[in-house]
Parts: structure tokens; C-alpha cells; sequence
């Protein structure tokens, strides 16, 4: 069943949409594009611990005193690390591309405190075009679609779309 714009609590902000308006996609980033991050996390703990249990004993000695501050910086790194993990998580999830009977509607989070909607109407849609480069993301469906506008408007980009070709085919038609 399709709901409205309206009804969808993720897009609650957008004041100046009709009410007989419908969802025909609601995509979100496809989460292969959180796992650099989470990588380079897993690296960044890897490293400090490494670091950490390495240099630090070679320079203070080796004494349960010293351990116990291994330990607690240790713990400290991880959970900075495991909140950076969380929080960019969070920011990666809020990106989305919104296909409407009218409109196409872009949210782009850029970070915790920073959010671009934009919005298009249907008719001033020029071209859709939809790339996927690469074995990965052929093989785990994600790319790119990327809708041109008429005029002065600025064309929506949108990374790690799921099934991009399925998008820019809802967007054509």
C-alpha cells in the first residue's frame, strides 16, 4: 500500500508537498559505503592498541602499574572509536532519494548537525542516467544515479544508490 509524503516520518519536514502526493521509491545509501569507515575504525584500533602495548612498556618499563594504564587508554581509543563508528553510521543512514508521483527529493546528510534537502519536480526532470563501476559494485548492486535538471537547478547526485537502473527507471517513468 502506498503512503503519502505526508504519513512517511522520515520526511515530515518537507512542508510544501500535496497530500495526494505518492512514495513510488524511498532508497537509502547501500550500506557497502559504511564499510570504509568501519575499516579504517578497525584499523585505528588495531594500530592504538598496537601502539599502545608496544611503546608505551619500552619507554616507562614493564610493571602492573603500567599495564593498568595500557589498559585504560586502551579502552578509552576503543570507545572513542566505537562512538565514531556509531555517529557515522547514524549520518551515512539519514542520506536518501525519494521518487514521488511529482517530485524527486533528495536529504543529504553531511554530518550530526548538518541536513540539504532538495527538491525537483518530475517535470523538470531532463535525464536520468544510473552508473555502476566496478566488481563490487556489480556484484553487490550499488552505484550511482544521477538526475539532470532544465535550466539553473542544480542535478542531484546520489552515491550508493541500491538497484540505481531501478531508480532511474521509476524517476523516467
Amino acid at each position: 500500500m502506498a503512503r503519502t509524503l505526508r504519513e512517511s516520518p522520515q520526511l515530515r519536514t518537507l512542508e510544501s508537498l500535496d497530500n495526494d502526493e505518492q512514495i513510488l521509491c524511498d532508497a537509502r545509501q547501500h550500506p557497502f559505503g559504511i564499510i570504509a569507515v568501519y575499516f579504517l575504525c578497525l584499523i585505528g584500533i588495531v594500530g592504538a592498541l598496537f601502539s599502545v602495548t608496544v611503546f608505551l612498556p619500552s619507554y616507562f618499563g614493564s610493571s602492573a602499574q603500567i599495564y593498568s594504564v595500557i589498559a585504560l587508554i586502551s579502552l578509552f581509543i576503543g570507545l572513542f572509536l566505537i562512538i565514531a563508528m556509531v555517529v557515522a553510521t547514524y549520518v551515512y543512514k539519514q542520506s536518501r532519494l525519494t521518487v514521488t508521483s511529482k517530485n524527486v527529493v533528495q536529504v543529504l546528510q553531511g554530518g550530526v548537525f548538518t541536513r540539504k534537502i532538495s527538491q525537483i519536480s518530475l517535470a523538470n526532470v531532463e535525464d536520468v542516467t544510473s552508473v555502476q563501476k566496478g566488481v563490487l559494485a556489480q556484484l553487490f548492486g550499488f552505484g550511482t544515479v544521477k538526475v539532470e535538471t532544465a535550466g539553473e537547478q542544480a542535478n542531484f547526485t546520489f552515491n550508493y544508490a541500491p538497484q540505481p537502473a531501478r531508480i532511474a527507471k521509476i524517476i523516467l517513468n
